[in-house]
C-alpha cells in the first residue's frame, strides 16, 4: 500500500527536525532543507513496501500492521516512532523516536544502516550484512549479529544474543529450520519468503 501525498517541508519544520537529529547520526542524516517533500503523520498502513529508488520523510508516528519492506537504493526517514508486525530493511532506515517491531532483519551487503534514536524492540533482529544502531535500550526475544555490527547504547535485554556473530549449530538452535538449505546453511531467499508470509524467523520453543 502507498503513502499519503507528500507535501513541502517548511521551514520551521526543518528547523526542528534539525534540532532533533543527534550527533551519532550526523554520517547517516544530515541537515534536512526547507521544501523536501516529506509525508504528514501519523501514518496507518496495513502494509508497505517502499519502492525502489524512491525514498521517503515521515513527519511524525509510522504504523505498518504488517511487513514493512526498505528496498536497497532507499532511504526511509521517520521522525516520531516506527511500529510494524516486520521489516525488512537493504536500504537506509532512520528512526527519530522508539522503534517496536516483531521481526526484523536486515542485510544490505553492509552498505545501509538502520539507526534509532530512542528504543529499539524487537522479537527477534536478525543482521546478516547490515549495521543496527540504537542509542536507546535494545530489547526482545533475540538479538543476532552474523556478519556485523549491532550496538545498543542504553543496553541490552534480550533472552538470546549474539551480537559477534555465531556457528552454524548455535543458529539452527535458535532459528526456524525452514531458514536453512539442503546444505543447512541459512539462506536469504528462505529468510524472506518467511517474512512475506508473515512467519517468525525464530524457532518454536
Amino acid at each position: 500500500m502507498s503513502l499519503p501525498t507528500p507535501r513541502p517541508l517548511s521551514a520551521d519544520e526543518a528547523a526542528s527536525l534539525n534540532a532533533s537529529i543527534p550527533s551519532q547520526f550526523g554520517d547517516y542524516f544530515g541537515p534536512v532543507p526547507e521544501g523536501v517533500p516529506v509525508v504528514p503523520g501519523p501514518v496507518h498502513l496495513p502494509d508497505f513496501e517502499q519502492p525502489e529508488f524512491e525514498s521517503r520523510l515521515i513527519l511524525g508516528d509510522l504504523q505498518v500492521d504488517g511487513l514493512l519492506v526498505n528496498p536497497p537504493h532507499t532511504s526511509l526517514i521517520v521522525t516520531g516512532s516506527l511500529r510494524a508486525g516486520a521489516v525488512l530493511t537493504m536500504g537506509k532506515l532512520v528512526v527519530l523516536g522508539d522503534m517496536v517491531v516483531g521481526d526484523l532483519y536486515g542485510n544490505s551487503f553492509s552498505n545501509e544502516v538502520c539507526v534509532v534514536k530512542g528504543n529499539l524492540t524487537a522479537r527477534c533482529l536478525l543482521e546478516k550484512g547490515h549495521f543496527f544502531e540504537t542509542l536507546g535500550r535494545l530489547s526482545g526475544e533475540a538479538a543476532l549479529s552474523l556478519s556485523n555490527v549491532v550496538s545498543a547504547h542504553g543496553g541490552v535485554e534480550v533472552r538470546v544474543a549474539a551480537l559477534k556473530g555465531m556457528n552454524d549449530e548455535e543458529r539452527r538452535r535458535v532459528l526456524d529450520a525452514s531458514l536453512f538449505d539442503d546444505e543447512g546453511s541459512l539462506s536469504e531467499r528462505r529468510i524472506v519468503a518467511r517474512l512475506r508470509a508473515g512467519l517468525p524467523l525464530l524457532r518454536a520453543a
